[in-house]
């Protein structure tokens, strides 16, 4: 009976073992290679760009919470002329978009990615944040309430003229 068992396992539950193994340590090699090396890069270019630009890491967060509306293309021409946010990298640009009616049942979730976006500047090393905003009041005092605390600087786009204007920064420096 044992021997019989043995062969089963074997000639049947053995090779379907290596098969899944196999096919399980892909992914798993894929991920530690990704994470062992690909984040270590990633840091050292991070630090070795504070350390040649001390003071001087922008990065510009758009939210656009109107519907029907695209604000991306609008701040990236805008972005191109201005002198101080035209050499911000893409790592550094993140877009919230909400493309429908904005109801109190979506404000969690849109509190959520906001927080979402200001902790992955900040996890990018940002020291000076460009804030781009079309949408709602109410969305607009959660933003203002999460970005309170991070050096932030406010662009509203002005439909006389048809470019984003600089209103100053979010909080003045004490």
């Amino acid at each position: 009976m044992f021997e019989a068992f043995s062969n089963f396992v074997m000639a049947y539950l053995d090779p379907i073992g290596v098969v899944v193994g196999l096919v399980v340590a892909v992914p798993v090699f894929w991920t530690w290679w990704q994470v062992v090396f690909g984040e270590k890069r990633r840091m050292r270019r991070l630090y070795k760009e504070v350390q040649e630009n001390p003071g001087e890491r922008p990065g510009i967060i758009i939210f656009d919470f109107l519907k029907g509306k695209d604000a991306r293309l609008q701040v990236e021409n805008f972005r191109r002329q201005a002198d101080g946010l035209k050499d911000v990298p893409n790592e550094r640009i993140i877009t919230l978009s909400h493309d429908k009616h904005i109801t109190p049942e979506d404000i969690p979730g849109l509190q959520q990615k906001i927080r979402s976006a200001a902790r992955e500047l900040m996890i990018g090393g940002v020291d000076r944040i460009h804030l781009f905003y079309g949408g709602p009041a109410a969305v607009a005092a959660m933003i203002g309430a999460e970005f309170s605390n991070m050096p932030a600087t406010i662009y509203q786009y002005d439909p006389t003229h048809g470019t984003y204007v600089n209103f100053g920064p979010l909080r003045l420096p004490v």
